[in-house]
């Protein structure tokens, strides 16, 4: 991949670990789910890792931040990314990037996470989220626009290392409903992305229009229609009152 690799990410954290299946499968799984990542899983390698303080690391109630993490994994088939995605944003502590893959298609999976209240040693999922399949080795528009908006050059928010992969994630989350709103590119080429506290508001506001118009799909009767685009209409318009 010459000096860049994945998501152009610079050559200083990559490092090309291949990770034993045997450390790979969490103690804690019931034995059928340990059987069904030996049966899946062909190889795993620890990739890159954001590490340093170029872009520093965030230690405090809520986020121990010290490392971003991108993961290749190989699998038998496509169709157990979803479970494997769930099961390892689950158990990798750090914040990560996960590309999937078999001999056809590939995925990446991404996740927020914070620190469990209760018990700082454990974390808890805010978000979690797996792209659409991409056919490998076939040119495919949405994935180059995954991997350009991704571009560790084009990413705005570096204040620390949790702002950096919330633009990751919520950018990924838009790219994969950009149908819900009209003018989600405008979103994507914008400077929101410099103001973390306007990031967040919007993307509340993006998913909740998501969510709305799943409603809608899913409508049965005339009222609830009427009904849910009232409210998409108030939500479109909740985001544009955030002056992109």
């Amino acid at each position: 991949m010459g000096e860049y690799g994945m998501f152009n990410l610079p050559n200083i954290y990559r490092l090309d670990v291949n990770v034993a299946l045997r450390d790979f499968i969490p103690k804690d799984l019931k034995p059928s789910d340990k059987k069904r990542i030996k049966d899946t899983v062909k190889s795993v390698k620890l990739e890159y890792q954001i590490t340093g303080e170029e872009i520093p690391s965030v230690n405090n109630e809520e986020y121990r931040c010290q490392v971003i993490q991108f993961y290749d994994i190989e699998v038998e088939n496509i169709k157990d990314a979803n479970f494997l995605g769930v099961v390892y944003q689950n158990c990798i502590k750090p914040l990560c990037v996960i590309h999937m893959h078999d001999t056809k298609d590939e995925v990446y999976s991404l996740a927020i996470k914070r620190l469990n209240q209760l018990d700082n040693m454990q974390i808890v999922i805010e978000q979690n989220l797996l792209t659409d399949k991409y056919i490998v080795g076939v040119p495919d528009s949405n994935r180059d626009r995954l991997l350009s908006y991704l571009d560790f050059n084009k990413l705005k928010n570096k204040i620390d290392k949790v702002q950096f992969y919330k633009e990751m994630f919520y950018k990924t989350y838009m790219l994969e409903n950009e149908k819900a709103y009209s003018h989600t590119d405008k979103l994507l080429d914008g400077n929101i992305w410099y103001d973390a506290d306007k990031t967040a508001r919007i993307f509340r506001k993006y998913v909740e229009l998501v969510l709305t118009r799943e409603k809608l799909r899913a409508a049965v009767t005339n009222t609830e229609r009427i009904k849910l685009n009232k409210k998409i209409k108030k939500e479109i318009q909740a985001l544009e009152s955030e002056k992109i």
